[in-house]
C-alpha cells in the first residue's frame, strides 16, 4: 500500500504495544512516537509526513523536540494517518475508533463526530470519518462509556504530571460526546453514563480552575453536579460540592466556600475516610481565609487523622490523592495565610520528605513553592532560595495557575532581600518562568 494513500499506514500492532510507545502516547510526546515508528516500522521522515499530512521538515522538527504538537486536530490526523488502534488512541487521550465493532459484532457509533469537533484538513489525506453525534443511541453507549473511562484515566494521570495547559483543548473536544452519552443512555446503562459524565465534567472544571478561569470552572462543575444528583451517589455529590467550595474560595468568595463545604459534609458518616479528609480540608481552608483560627485548626487536625486512616482504605473514591502529605501541604499554606509561617515550615518539610508519588508533579511543585514562601515569610531567605530552585525546575511545563500564583507571592516575599546576590538571582529566574507562562498563548510558538 503506498504511503500517503487514502488508507492509513499499517504500522505493526506490536509497535503500538511497546511500553515505550504507550508511555510516549500518554504524555503526548509525538516526537518520541515518530522516532519509535521510524525505529520499529522502518518509516522514513518523508513517509511519516505523507501519512500524517506533515512536511518532512515539520516531522524532523517534531522528532528533534524543537516543535511540540498540542493541537487536537493534529493529534487526530496523526492517529488516523498512522492507523493507531483503539488502545493507542486512548493512551493519546483520543476516542477509540468508533468504526470498530462492539463485542456483539455491531458497529459502534458509526456516525459519531471525531473528537476534535473539526473536519480533518482536506489536504492531509487523513481518513478520520466525518460522523454525526446524532447517530449515537442507547444501544451503543456501553462500549463508548468504557472507552471514555480509559481516556479519562489517562488524562488524569497526564494532568498530574503536565498540568492543564496541554490537555484542556483535547478534553473540550470530548465534552459533546459525554453530553450526548448522558442524553441517550437508558436503563441499567444510564448509571454508568451519569457516573462518567459527572467525573469527566468535574475534571474539565478542574482544568479551568487550575488555569485560573473560575467562571468556566464553576460552570462545568455545576453540570457535573447535575449528573451526580440524578445518579444519587452521595460520595460523588459530596465530592463535587467540595470542588465547588474550592472554586468559590479561590475566586475570593470565602463565605460561599464555607457554606458549600458544610453542605458537602452534611452526610459525612456515609463517606470514606479520604473523602471526609478532603472535605474537611476544604472547610479548613475557608475558615482560614475568614480568619477563624480555632475552627481552622480543628478541621485541619481531623482531616489529617482521616487521611491517615485512608491509607488502609479499601473502598475506591474520587480522592486517592488525599494523603497525609497532601493534607499537611494544604494546612501549611493556611498557616502562612494566618501569619504563622514558623508553624507551617515543619509541616511543609514533613510533607516534602514523605512525598512518594513521582507522578504528582504539579502538587509537588506547589508544595515546594509554598515551602519557599514560608521560609521567606519566616525571614530565612537562604533556605527560601534553595527551595525556589527545586520549585522552578518542576514548573516550566505545568501551566498551573495555582503554582504560578504561589511563585508570584514568593517573588514578592523575596523582594525584601533583592540586594542579596543569591536572592536577586532567584528573583530573576522567578520573573522568567512567570512571565513566560503568562505570555504563552493556548498554542504556543514552537508547537503544532
Amino acid at each position: 500500500m503506498p504511503v500517503g494513500s487514502a488508507d492509513p499506514v499499517k504500522v505493526p500492532a506490536s509497535v503500538w504495544q511497546l511500553p515505550a510507545m504507550l508511555a510516549a502516547l500518554r504524555v503526548r510526546d509525538i516526537g518520541h512516537v515518530f522516532r519509535l515508528v521510524r525505529q520499529y516500522a522502518g518509516m522514513s521522515q518523508t513517509a511519516i509526513g505523507s501519512a500524517t499530512g506533515l512536511s518532512q521538515g515539520k516531522v524532523s522538527e517534531i522528532m528533534k523536540g524543537s516543535v511540540q504538537v498540542t493541537r487536537l486536530d493534529v493529534f487526530e490526523r496523526i492517529a488516523s494517518g498512522l492507523g493507531m488502534p483503539g488502545a493507542a488512541r486512548t493512551a493519546l487521550g483520543l476516542a477509540p475508533d468508533f468504526s470498530d465493532t462492539s463485542p456483539s459484532g455491531q458497529p459502534v457509533g458509526a456516525s459519531l463526530d471525531n473528537l476534535s469537533g473539526q473536519e480533518p484538513p482536506a489536504s492531509t489525506g487523513a481518513t478520520a470519518q466525518h460522523l454525526s453525534l446524532g447517530g449515537l443511541t442507547s444501544a451503543t453507549t456501553p462500549p463508548i462509556v468504557a472507552g471514555l473511562r480509559r481516556i479519562l484515566t489517562a488524562q488524569i494521570e497526564a494532568e498530574a504530571m503536565m498540568g492543564p495547559r496541554l490537555l484542556i483543548r483535547g478534553v473540550h473536544g470530548q465534552v459533546p460526546i459525554i453530553e450526548r452519552v448522558c442524553q441517550v443512555a437508558k436503563g441499567v446503562d444510564r448509571a454508568e453514563a451519569l457516573d462518567i459524565g459527572s467525573e469527566f465534567l468535574e475534571f474539565f472544571g478542574w482544568l479551568h480552575q487550575d488555569s485560573g478561569n473560575f467562571v468556566e470552572a464553576m460552570f462545568w462543575t455545576n453540570k457535573a453536579l447535575d449528573y451526580a444528583m440524578e445518579a444519587g451517589d452521595q460520595h460523588v455529590i459530596s465530592y463535587i460540592l467540595m470542588r465547588k467550595s474550592n472554586i468559590a474560595a479561590e475566586s475570593g468568595d470565602y463565605a460561599h466556600g464555607l457554606g458549600l463545604a458544610n453542605a458537602a459534609l452534611s452526610k459525612s458518616s456515609v463517606l470514606t475516610p479520604r473523602l471526609r479528609a478532603v472535605l474537611l480540608r476544604a472547610r479548613a481552608n475557608a475558615h482560614a481565609h475568614l480568619g477563624e483560627l480555632d475552627s481552622f485548626a480543628e478541621d485541619s487536625e481531623t482531616a489529617l487523622a482521616e487521611a491517615t486512616a485512608g491509607i488502609d482504605q479499601v473502598e475506591t473514591d474520587r480522592a486517592p490523592y488525599c494523603t497525609p502529605s497532601y493534607i499537611e501541604m494544604e494546612a501549611g499554606a493556611s498557616w502562612v495565610l494566618l501569619g504563622r509561617a514558623s508553624r507551617a515550615l515543619p509541616m511543609f518539610e514533613d510533607s516534602r520528605s514523605r512525598w512518594a508519588d513521582p507522578g504528582q508533579v504539579r502538587d509537588r511543585a506547589l508544595c515546594l513553592a509554598r515551602l519557599a514562601t514560608a521560609y521567606a515569610v519566616a525571614d530565612h531567605p537562604e533556605q527560601a532560595c534553595q527551595v525556589t530552585d527545586d520549585a522552578i525546575a518542576l514548573t516550566h511545563v505545568l501551566g498551573s495557575g495555582r503554582v504560578l500564583s504561589q511563585l508570584k507571592a514568593l517573588r514578592r516575599c523575596l523582594s525584601r532581600w533583592s540586594n542579596h546576590h543569591d536572592v536577586a538571582d532567584s528573583i530573576a529566574r522567578l520573573d522568567i518562568v512567570t512571565t513566560a507562562s503568562q505570555s504563552s498563548p493556548s498554542t504556543p510558538e514552537g508547537t503544532w
